[in-house]
């Protein structure tokens, strides 16, 4: 559970805020809770004060669920009939959205908490009729953001040299935030190692980051990227742009972490990622190669997610460009005792509300390489998902198979909807028959062919054929990333595909 918030009496723009004082002031509870008076200690014929809120004001709780929220207290105001409380989440600060509304006879409330986001929280005191207590004029009000503190790296910066000079000994997640429409390098490779790293940009106005020949990610743990163009024109043709440190610490290893396996009981001579690899918000120009790939050594990858994104691929299935979108392959299979090891695997993916799309013909990859159909040689439990849900996918590969080695078994849960696919092939050989289906909607997914001839067997159980209305010559196109939506329309207009794909299509 993440601890670090950040907290401000800062505005998120006048216009905004007069926008929200209004409709807090017009919403007003006309009387507290008379019969049921629970704050009185003989104040009478008072105009009351909000609370005071403070950092100290907010925690967080894991709900029953496994969902979290932020609890809200603070010190009783005397006399009170209870408290009037408005949350707004502010991450476009023009378009504030609703969280909470609600009055609560004691001092405290609680709000669901999401990761990332930015929150105007309000609190104003309610009158007494009773006691002629009259309600507060003015609410208190705080910012609240559920956003990592950052170090700020200076525009026009390397990020490469900038952050390996400023990481923190910290085994704490640490973030790294770009500025608002800034222009940076990589030209080398930044390795996060054993560190835990968000590395954002601005939601409201995304910085670029220039990949150069050598630039390349690399972590060994939890990593996330927000709000940010990489433009990988430059990058290398033979690795991917994300992938496994390739000198990982020992300390990465299932030996070190005393992961044993459910095959055999044995610890695996590989290293392990328990937690997640998040990619939100980001847009991908001409990715050369794989996108994410484990690179040299054998690992098992618990969680990866691709959310909100845009991806534009530059492959044609040629040397070092004919590896997966998505890949557990490793390059060079030695393990953490340097003996080889061939069993690394990822165990859950979430891809969804993205495009990936590649500009090029390619008929020799794959979309998901597992590696591994067999889960439990790595981790303890042979069990996984992979959700891929609201999303247009076109021609990152035709003429193979979807996914590679899925794992066939009923513990693997794959859930497949409202998905538009273009020049695709073969969904079968990912949707293995033992796998449970909790989603495999044949009439939300869409499949249709261009350059590739789509397989009988997807679109008789897995997609419905329709043509989207968008072509090769959209599908061409990199990507401007300096036009609204990257100068591309891939607007379905097919009955079933003009309500799904990914979102920003539809609007």
């Amino acid at each position: 559970m993440n601890k670090n918030h950040f907290f401000a009496r800062r505005g998120v723009g006048s216009f905004a805020m007069a926008a929200l004082a209004t409709m807090f002031l017009n919403s007003c509870a006309i009387d507290g809770f008379d019969d049921q008076e629970k704050f009185d200690s003989g104040v009478t014929g008072q105009q009351l004060v909000s609370p005071e809120l403070s950092a100290s004001s907010f925690s967080n709780q894991v709900n029953a669920d496994g969902t979290e929220s932020v609890h809200v207290s603070w010190t009783v105001i005397m006399g009170a009939g209870g408290y009037e409380c408005k949350v707004y989440n502010v991450n476009d600060p023009s378009k504030p959205i609703e969280v909470l509304n609600d009055t609560v006879d004691g001092a405290a409330f609680n709000f669901p908490r999401a990761e990332d986001t930015d929150y105007q929280v309000y609190v104003r005191t309610l009158g007494n009729v009773a006691k002629s207590n009259t309600d507060a004029p003015e609410a208190s009000q705080i910012s609240y953001t559920t956003l990592v503190p950052a170090q700020m790296v200076p525009n026009g910066s390397d990020i490469a040299e900038w952050i390996k000079a400023n990481f923190k000994n910290t085994n704490d997640e640490q973030a790294f935030e770009l500025a608002a429409g800034g222009t940076y390098t990589l030209k080398s490779v930044l390795d996060f190692g054993m560190h835990k790293v968000t590395l954002r940009g601005n939601r409201n106005g995304h910085a670029l980051v220039t990949y150069g020949e050598e630039g390349r990610l690399e972590t060994s743990a939890k990593l996330k990227l927000k709000f940010i163009n990489f433009d990988c024109t430059s990058a290398s043709k033979s690795e991917a742009v994300i992938t496994m440190s390739d000198e990982p610490s020992s300390a990465a290893s299932a030996a070190s972490q005393g992961i044993k396996n459910g095959k055999d009981n044995k610890i695996a001579n590989c290293y392990v990622l328990n937690d997640p690899i998040i990619v939100d918000e980001c847009a991908f120009k001409n990715v050369p190669c794989e996108f994410f790939c484990v690179g040299k050594h054998p690992w098992g990858i618990a969680d990866i997610r691709i959310t909100n994104s845009v991806i534009q691929m530059s492959t044609d299935g040629s040397k070092y460009s004919n590896g997966s979108f998505l890949s557990a392959y490793s390059h060079g299979y030695v393990g953490p005792d340097g003996s080889e090891f061939y069993n690394g695997c990822i165990k859950d993916i979430t891809i969804k509300n993205s495009t990936i799309y590649n500009t090029l013909d390619n008929t020799k990859n794959y979309f998901i390489r597992f590696n591994n159909k067999d889960i439990d040689r790595v981790f303890t439990q042979a069990d996984g998902n992979v959700n891929i849900s609201n999303n247009t996918i076109a021609r990152v590969f035709s003429g193979k198979k979807f996914a590679d080695r899925t794992p066939n078994l009923a513990k693997y849960v794959i859930t497949m909807q409202n998905n538009v696919m273009v020049d695709l092939f073969s969904l079968q050989k990912f949707i293995q028959g033992n796998c449970t289906k909790t989603g495999v909607l044949q009439g939300t997914n869409t499949i249709w062919g261009i350059n590739t001839t789509i397989d009988g067997t997807d679109k008789d159980k897995y997609a419905t054929e329709e043509n989207p209305g968008f072509g090769i010559d959209e599908l061409s196109k990199s990507l401007d990333l300096s036009q609204a939506n990257f100068g591309l329309n891939l607007k379905p207009t097919g009955a079933i595909s003009s309500k799904v794909g990914d979102p920003r299509w539809l609007k």
